[in-house]
């Protein structure tokens, strides 16, 4: 288990902190494949939203993404989605849209964590 922690903190993972807010690693690893699971259809609501111009529902999804991936301690798509979640929030779509790719990538970098670390 120590060789799949240290995986995820050579990735850029505050696993600590991940498995601190889960209570311990089991927990964290069932957790985190319900948040694996969930993500295709997360994406596919946020970017509805983002297409239509639904800022205020946008803002609800992304700010559910920041805390999940922060709960996890993906701190990088934490912080980006934070960004987005302000962005919308405010009513920037502008920011979202130009924006939007550097999101998708993260989610894109999180899935390939979480596949390289349940592989492991």
């Amino acid at each position: 288990m120590d060789q799949k922690i240290e995986y995820l903190k050579s990735m850029g993972v505050d696993a600590d902190a991940g498995i601190s807010n889960m209570m311990d690693v089991e927990t964290y690893n069932e957790m985190m494949d319900d948040f694996y699971n969930g993500l295709d259809e997360e994406l596919s609501k946020i970017d509805s939203f983002k297409n239509s111009g639904d800022m205020p529902n946008y803002a609800i999804l992304v700010h559910a993404m920041k805390s999940n991936a922060r709960s996890f301690g993906f701190m990088k798509l934490g912080d980006i989605s934070y960004a987005h979640e302000m962005a919308s929030k405010a009513g920037d779509v502008n920011y979202v849209n130009e924006h939007y790719g550097e999101f998708l990538n993260a989610v894109s970098d999180v899935k390939k964590i979480i596949e390289n670390y349940k592989s492991m």
